[in-house]
């Protein structure tokens, strides 16, 4: 019986060792994925406000804020 028990385990643990090898490749996709828009997001939105800056010393109107400068186009 121990050796039937050993044959079905067998394959059992060599798929679990297989699907864990992947579930740590995706998490490390999504890690890198996270930290691409993190970075996308952020470089982006200072770029915006260095634009912003600019608008602001040319034109003489101070926004503190981005929605008050949508409000203030609206």
């Amino acid at each position: 019986m121990e050796a039937e028990e050993k044959n079905v385990m067998q394959p059992l643990l060599v798929d679990m060792d297989n699907l864990k090898w992947k579930v740590d490749g995706i998490e490390k996709m999504l890690e890198t994925l996270i930290d691409i828009y993190i970075d996308v997001f952020y470089e982006v939105k200072d770029d915006y406000l260095e634009e912003l800056k600019t608008i602001k010393k040319e034109r003489g109107k101070v926004f503190n804020s981005i929605e008050e400068f949508d409000r203030h186009f609206e």
